[in-house]
């Protein structure tokens, strides 16, 4: 065992556990598998099988664990995350993996060991934590791709490269290759979907077509959330773009999941406004959407459902997503710190829940709790003090036309918070446009930036497109 490799550790049967990774080089080559290979993966719900085109396509079930690599590096066989912790020693996993030959890495879901169902992340997250010298037993590990064998790349057809796994990994009770299904159609993918998924309780099926895209097949997902902030369209400013949706903890707190951007024709997004519209509630929680427009926040008093493809538990550095929590009382929304909480991959609104109320009931967070792997979950959330921003730059301009005012404002602020919060951006551009005239006198529009020089760009191209002949600046 090199110690040069991995360091530290906590005691797990005859190994270690939570040891971490101190090859920065190796870390680096595991963080940009990972990076590459999500960003070949598509999910596709069931019902749309039939777009698949027909081509050699090899599927396997989809294993409900994290992914991990088994490496074989200076001589030491071992089991690395993509965010370093690493699994070591005398582990009956490692023992099946002997043959290993050096310079290898091999990729692959970590999993429980369980028996008369199909294992979930959660038993991992158990299995990762029990003690006693049998504790490694319910840990295995299954093969589904190579970064590396002996030092060198892998054959690019996928069946090439399952025989490959297959010579040095003959499999056990611990450790497997997934077995692969070659099928050529959407009508087949979808007759083993019935068959080993909506039948027989599997998680899913993984389809690599011979495109080089990588289909994750899950039953659609139904989720109830409390929607507690809405956007409107820009050519439609009585007609909802987006809904902001959150879950409840059971401790009250409303953890902010995503939004909902396909909310149905244009009758029903201004039939959403108009049920928003009368809730505006006040708000020290600032949320834009992917437009750059801010969110208004409203009372916590409907209840929307809504599909999801998948729930994103993983990032691509091996990291949970986090979402911002808040509270609503009297004085409106406040921030609660941070939890991790999965993201929602192409949420679909169903239908307004009037039978449902978003108390902790109606709109819990356990509907997506399951899918977290092993990490503290919102209970450990804390709201911790972050810093003050800091106004970098402040001007207001007026314009009386036939005896109406306008106003146009511009703030630009560091937000301080991005390095100790990563909900937050470094920086921050708002710009304020007030018309008395107008049907809506109220328009805003904001933006974050990476940097300060992106910043004052983003400011200055405001003012050179808002402020004209006859604006006067009154103020900064």
């Amino acid at each position: 065992m090199s110690q040069t490799i991995y360091t530290g550790g906590q005691p797990f049967g005859a190994g270690l556990r939570e040891a971490r990774l101190a090859d920065a080089s190796l870390l680096e080559i595991l963080q940009a598998y990972k990076r590459r290979v999500a960003g070949t993966y598509r999910a596709l719900p069931p019902s749309r099988l039939g777009e698949l085109s027909a081509a050699p396509m090899w599927v396997t079930r989809k294993i409900d664990g994290e992914t991990w690599f088994l490496v074989k590096q200076s001589g030491s066989v071992f089991l690395a995350s993509p965010s370093g912790r690493v699994l070591a020693g005398d582990l009956p996993v490692l023992q099946q993996a002997a043959k290993l030959p050096e310079g290898s890495i091999v990729a692959g879901e970590l999993h429980a060991r369980v028996s008369g169902r199909r294992e979930r992340v959660g038993d991992l997250a158990a299995a990762l934590a029990r003690d006693g010298a049998d504790a490694p037993d319910g840990i295995a590990f299954a093969a589904f791709d190579g970064v590396q064998l002996a030092g060198q790349p892998l054959p690019i057809a996928y069946d090439e490269k399952l025989q490959a796994l297959s010579a040095c990994l003959p499999g056990g009770t611990h450790l497997q290759v997934v077995p692969a299904q070659a099928l050529h159609t959407g009508l087949e993918v979808f007759q083993r979907f019935e068959t080993e998924v909506a039948q027989g309780g599997a998680e899913g099926l993984v389809v690599r077509h011979a495109s080089g895209i990588v289909y994750k097949i899950k039953p659609e997902i139904s989720l109830d959330a409390a929607v507690i902030g809405y956007t409107v369209k820009a050519d439609q400013p009585q007609a909802c773009r987006s809904l902001l949706l959150a879950l409840r903890t059971e401790d009250g707190r409303f953890v902010i999941a995503g939004a909902c951007g396909n909310l149905g024709d244009d009758a029903q997004r201004r039939a959403w406004f108009e049920r928003l519209q009368p809730l505006h509630a006040v708000s020290q929680v600032r949320r834009a959407s992917d437009s750059g427009g801010l969110y208004q926040f409203v009372q916590p008093t409907l209840v929307a459902e809504f599909t999801v493809t998948d729930l994103q538990a993983e990032l691509s550095d091996g990291q949970v997503p986090k979402a911002q929590t808040a509270t609503f009382g009297d004085a409106g929304w406040a921030l609660a710190g941070a939890t991790p909480s999965p993201s929602l991959i192409h949420p679909v609104l169903k239908r307004l829940r009037e039978d449902k109320a978003a108390d902790v009931t109606g709109v819990r967070f356990a509907q997506v709790q399951e899918y977290l792997p092993a990490r503290p979950g919102p209970a450990a959330a804390v709201a911790a003090a972050l810093p003050a921003s800091a106004v970098l730059r402040r001007e207001v301009w007026t314009k009386t036309t036939k005896g109406q005012l306008a106003v146009r404002k511009l703030l630009v602020w560091k937000t301080n918070k991005a390095e100790a919060a990563d909900r937050y951006p470094a920086y921050v551009v708002h710009w304020t446009d007030y018309s008395a005239g107008r049907a809506e006198p109220l328009d805003r529009d904001v933006r974050p930036a990476p940097d300060e020089a992106s910043a004052q760009a983003i400011a200055q191209e405001w003012i050179d497109a808002n402020i004209k002949k006859g604006w006067e600046k009154v103020g900064l």
